[in-house]
């Protein structure tokens, strides 16, 4: 119990003048001030108790001198004047150990309090200003004081007094020495660990802030995906608005009036016209049904399933063997470089090889009708394929149009079709994040382009 009130008033001492405004380098130096004055009144008290036993009224008015310096320090840092209170405790040292030599002379020596004070000086102040001048004042008081040992001989030199005070001055600046350069050292460590410590909260608050910021940025990353999902089923939303609304409705009217032609031929008996406009009915419904199919199928289209490695010789194989009627009554030749593998989904690939060699078969007048699949690039990050045909070729104002949903070039009885193929490629290649263009003229065939990231 005893241990533990020394321990809690020594650290009562040690925080006397220590606020939150101060830093903590200024604070480790108030605390050491305080330990050095309360070190200097514990490590005077024999010299004091002595002093009053030998009724030395010179010793006992210098101890009180020093008592009321270092007390009067403790008040200036308990005041938050911690500048004042170190420049007023070092001068007062200094100016008490030069009267003590000018009085005692020869019987004082002074070499170890002035080392003791420069040590103090050096600790306390970090300004080589304030060094200076502090340094500067030490050094006259010393020489000043060995002027006085030199040449006074005091009367008080022999007495009993002025031993007891040589060997506890001697004894105080060891021990002044000794804590002042322990004190500093470990404040210097303390701050060291301190330092070290709110490093690593910062250098944790910001992984943590560095982590946020990658969850926050794939977030966004996520909800720009999911923006431009968004967007492209909107504006799909106002083409199947189109198709509803012109598409689908224009075989129906087609189908709507020739029944109503079928009607009135029947009164007129007339076989030879009602068979013309039947077939004109077949066809229009047909026409709708395909449109709906590949309106079914474009809608269908995502990129949900996971990618696997697909070959791309085998797609071409199979979409020949799809074709396989077409390809033979139109007189076509299909030539490819050899193709690689990627990942992706096989399914989709076929529908995109489909659809780019009907457009080239389609839109063709040529009695031999060639197609030409080339490879123009593989390396690590990308394919490119370029699908060549020998066909009508398209303009250049026309070659974005192209690939949007049901935008045809040419009505239905010139070339049959649903403006549809074209842009289902133009969905497939963006579920892999590539893109597909066409460069061509009119009448000089055209080459379609197909780029698809690797992944």
């Amino acid at each position: 119990m005893k241990d533990k009130g020394l321990r809690y008033l020594w650290t009562k001492i040690s925080s006397i003048g220590i606020h939150g405004d101060l830093s903590l380098y200024e604070s480790k130096q108030v605390q050491l001030l305080n330990r050095v004055c309360a070190a200097f009144m514990i490590l005077l008290i024999p010299n004091l108790i002595k002093a009053f036993n030998t009724r030395g009224v010179f010793g006992i008015n210098i101890l009180l001198c020093f008592y009321g310096c270092l007390l009067l320090t403790l008040y200036l840092n308990y005041k938050r004047k911690q500048c004042l209170s170190k420049i007023f405790f070092l001068s007062s040292l200094t100016v008490i150990s030069c009267g003590i030599s000018y009085i005692l002379g020869k019987g004082f020596v002074v070499e170890s309090c002035y080392i003791s004070i420069s040590i103090l000086t050096l600790i306390f102040f970090d300004s080589k200003r304030e060094q200076f001048l502090l340094l500067a004042l030490i050094i006259g008081a010393y020489l000043l004081s060995r002027y006085f040992y030199t040449t006074i001989n005091s009367p008080l030199a022999n007495r009993p007094f002025l031993e007891i005070t040589s060997s506890m001055s001697h004894l105080t600046n060891a021990l002044l020495v000794y804590i002042s350069v322990t004190m500093s050292t470990k404040a210097n460590y303390e701050y060291a660990i301190q330092t070290n410590h709110l490093l690593n909260q910062i250098q944790t608050k910001s992984d943590k802030l560095e982590k946020q910021k990658i969850r926050i940025t794939r977030q966004i990353n996520s909800l720009e995906k999911s923006n431009n999902k968004l967007e492209d089923a909107n504006k799909e939303l106002e083409n199947f608005a189109y198709v509803a609304s012109h598409d689908l409705k224009s075989p129906l009217r087609i189908t709507n009036s020739f029944l109503q032609l079928i009607q009135r031929t029947l009164r007129t008996n007339s076989e030879e016209k009602l068979n013309e406009y039947l077939d004109y009915c077949i066809d229009s419904t047909m026409h709708m049904g395909a449109v709906i199919d590949n309106v079914l199928s474009h809608a269908k289209l995502n990129n949900e399933l996971e990618l696997i490695p697909v070959d791309l010789e085998n797609v071409l194989k199979k979409t020949k063997n799809i074709l396989a009627q077409i390809i033979d009554d139109k007189n076509v030749t299909i030539k490819a470089d050899a193709l690689p593998v990627i990942n992706g989904y096989e399914s989709q690939f076929i529908l995109l090889f489909q659809n780019l060699i009907e457009n080239g078969i389609k839109y063709n007048k040529n009695e031999t009708i060639e197609l030409y699949i080339k490879l123009v690039d593989n390396d690590e990050s990308k394919i490119t394929l370029c699908f060549i045909d020998n066909g009508l070729g398209v303009a250049p104002e026309n070659q974005v149009k192209i690939f949007e949903m049901f935008n045809r070039l040419h009505n239905q009885k010139e070339y049959e079709g649903t403006g549809i193929g074209l842009a289902t490629c133009q969905k497939i290649v963006s579920l892999f994040s590539g893109k597909i263009w066409v460069e061509s003229n009119v009448d000089e065939g055209s080459s379609f382009f197909v780029q698809i990231p690797k992944k």
